[in-house]
């Protein structure tokens, strides 16, 4: 097995194999990828106010209106604990209205409200633009090969 010589602060060699190495781990590149594309979106987001999961929040309350809170937090993998105060948060603000389900009042759905559908555009172009400036250094052809690996990852099998 290669190893390769790395110093320690104190002047110390240690010997650590290629595949072992901090930088070689999917995690930690996972994480700083993630780092770098939460900053830029922060950024690109400052005016709006919105986070990632806020904004997840709202494009999928745009594409299904009418969707349930309950089915919100199962397409975006979190738990009704953590979805109540951000959907509090984002009807405060006059972005998403909540009313009784028809057939059963126990169920919220979900809907932009008309500011928010008026500046979903607006949102969804800052988001490409993101993605462009995060991705610069891809081909169209290694981003699509990005996004399927990433997908493989996390969604289930049907």
């Amino acid at each position: 097995m290669d190893k390769t010589a790395d110093r320690t602060a104190s002047g110390k060699t240690t010997w650590v194999a290629p595949e072992d190495r901090l930088d070689a781990q999917i995690g930690y590149n996972l994480r700083r990828a993630s780092a770098l594309a939460l900053n830029d979106f922060a950024v690109e987001f400052a005016d709006a106010a919105l986070r990632p999961v806020t904004y997840g929040m709202l494009v999928l309350i745009d594409e299904r209106p009418g969707i349930s809170a309950a089915e919100l937090c199962r397409l975006l993998g979190m738990k009704s604990a953590n979805m109540a105060p951000l959907l509090a948060e984002l009807e405060e603000r006059g972005l998403i209205e909540r009313d009784g389900h028809a057939q059963d009042k126990r169920v919220q759905v979900l809907a932009l409200t008309k500011a928010a559908k008026a500046a979903m555009p607006a949102w969804r172009l800052k988001v490409r633009n993101h993605e462009d400036r995060f991705l610069q250094r891809l081909t169209k052809k290694e981003r699509a090969t990005l996004l399927r690996l990433l997908q493989l990852i996390w969604t289930e099998e049907e």
